[in-house]
């Protein structure tokens, strides 16, 4: 078996390069511009190969094919499965020519054994295939009748095979006008450009299609493109300010593509912003009018954001100005305020969310006037949040206790305002009231809530208890008052204020009567 040490062995003293990055300067003898150009020179540059054997095969493509996630395993070609990699006469896996030898591919020879034209295969599954040409129609195979996405693969693989070995003639295998629409519509991944990398260890070539994906249309296409992308709206997205929460702020981009031809493109981003689109590889738009979005993160912390997403046209021929090659970049600048979130508090010093009033007694009738009790908003005062105070609830034994006024919005960071409330208690009795104040911040994305809460306590007592109409004089109406608050078990029979409600306050009453009120 080849093993790892044994492909890193090929290329001793060679620096390697990056996953799906081809060597430096390999692709410099390609300067042409035009199809018959291009393939012309990308023949000759695949065929600059050392030739491995079919036998060979049986353990480069252990290595080519690993699976990730388990090096003694195998990811065999069309349904996916990963099994024991270790070659076992055919039993358990084979060879699969994804060119057939039955239509052009020789039974020994460079093409029969082509490290990018095999794929490891279940038996049956490659003996279900067998020289089918690769569709969707009846008697046809589709790579990707498993669930799985082969049909991109399986095009590029034809359109190799075809560079290299001029022989060969696509419409035995394909359609190529299907394979040109495999391709666009399944670009080249990660694992694609792996593989390629792991091939060329090996076979000392690449799958130029794999690495230049806008190839494909320049020598297989129907002609010079015609596609074109723009940007769907402004050229600027500014997203104003928000509060930065600590989960990342998403927006998107949305562009269109134009014109007949199917074409490729590059997404990247610079400054304050990221995109999982922006990996290093192109997609692909399909023919016909298209639409897409790519989605943009925005990077974390408070502050002021910029940044661009590019989208690069990476078309290699023009059917005229603005078109295919000729198509320039769209580039969108995304700008926005982090700011951190607002904090509320009932002191300047500490975050605190909650604070205990005591009143002690308070006359019946009377009043404690405006009480204020600051709101602060205790944010950093450069990058904060202003904080917004969005209600006020007052619950409990609230007798008398009113809110006189609050600041409604805008508390900026830094500063307080003042909550007054007032306490005007209308009968005997405790007070126990619980204010509770809801904040936000100023309604901008990723606003957070916190209510604070002011507990209020003390007793309502009466002045003058026998004045139980509260008139200010001691007159029949205060005893029929009395009578009544008797009879009813109400507080305000207590007029000695022992906290009972018996004959004794009568009593009282009627001593208190010719005295008056103080």
């Amino acid at each position: 078996m080849i093993s790892r040490i044994a492909a890193v062995v090929v290329l001793c003293g060679v620096a390697a390069p990056a996953v799906g990055d081809p060597p430096d300067g390999y692709y410099d003898p390609i300067t042409g511009t035009d199809g018959p150009t291009i393939f012309n020179q990308l023949t000759t540059l695949t065929n600059q190969a050392a030739v491995r054997s079919y036998g060979d095969a049986r353990n480069i493509l252990q290595v080519t094919d690993e699976d990730p996630d388990n090096p003694d395993n195998i990811i065999l070609t069309y349904n996916g499965a990963s099994i024991n990699s270790a070659w076992t006469n055919g039993a358990t896996w084979n060879r699969e020519h994804c060119w057939p030898r039955s239509l052009g591919v020789g039974s020994s020879g460079a093409d029969d054994s082509d490290l990018h034209m095999l794929r490891p295969c279940n038996p049956s599954v490659n003996s279900s295939r067998g020289n089918r040409k690769f569709g969707t129609l009846p008697g046809q195979w589709d790579p990707d009748q498993f669930g799985l996405q082969y049909r991109g693969e399986m095009a590029r693989i034809v359109f190799y095979a075809k560079t290299r070995y001029t022989y060969l003639s696509i419409p035995l295998v394909a359609s190529q006008s299907q394979m040109i629409d495999w391709h666009f519509e399944q670009m080249p991944d990660a694992t694609d450009a792996e593989r390629n990398d792991r091939v060329q260890l090996y076979q000392l070539n690449r799958n130029p299609y794999v690495d230049r994906p806008e190839w494909v249309w320049a020598v297989f296409g129907d002609g010079p493109s015609d596609a074109q992308i723009t940007v769907a709206g402004s050229s600027t997205i500014d997203l104003g300010a928000f509060i930065d929460s600590g989960s990342p702020m998403t927006t998107t981009v949305q562009f269109d593509k134009t014109g007949a031809a199917p074409t490729t493109y590059l997404v990247s981003t610079t400054g304050d912003v990221s995109s999982p689109a922006a990996t290093g590889l192109q997609a692909g738009f399909a023919r016909g009018a298209q639409s897409a979005s790519i989605p943009v993160t925005l990077a974390a912390g408070a502050g002021p954001i910029a940044g661009e997403v590019t989208i690069e046209s990476t078309e290699i021929t023009s059917a005229g100005p603005g078109l295919g090659a000729d198509d320039a970049d769209d580039t969108v600048m995304i700008t926005a305020l982090a700011l951190e979130p607002s904090l509320a508090s009932l002191d300047g010093l500490a975050p605190t969310q909650a604070v205990a009033i005591d009143l002690g007694d308070i006359d019946v009738g009377g009043t404690t006037g405006p009480i204020a009790v600051p709101v602060w908003n205790l944010a950093d005062p450069v990058l904060g949040a202003a904080l917004d105070i969005d209600v006020v609830s007052i619950t409990g034994l609230a007798d008398g206790v009113t809110l006189m006024g609050a600041p409604l919005l805008g508390v900026p960071a830094g500063a307080s305002a003042p909550l007054v409330l007032e306490v005007a208690p209308s009968v005997p009795g405790p007070i126990a009231a619980i204010a509770t104040i809801a904040t936000s911040d100023e309604n901008l994305p990723g606003e957070s809530f916190t209510d604070l809460t002011i507990t209020i306590t003390g007793t309502a007592v009466n002045p003058c208890p026998a004045d139980l109409t509260g008139n200010g004089i001691i007159n029949a109406e205060d005893l029929n008052a009395w009578i009544n608050a008797y009879n009813n078990g109400t507080p305000a029979c207590d007029v000695n204020g022992d906290g009972l409600c018996m004959p004794d306050d009568f009593n009282f009453w009627v001593n208190q009567q010719p005295l008056g009120c103080p």
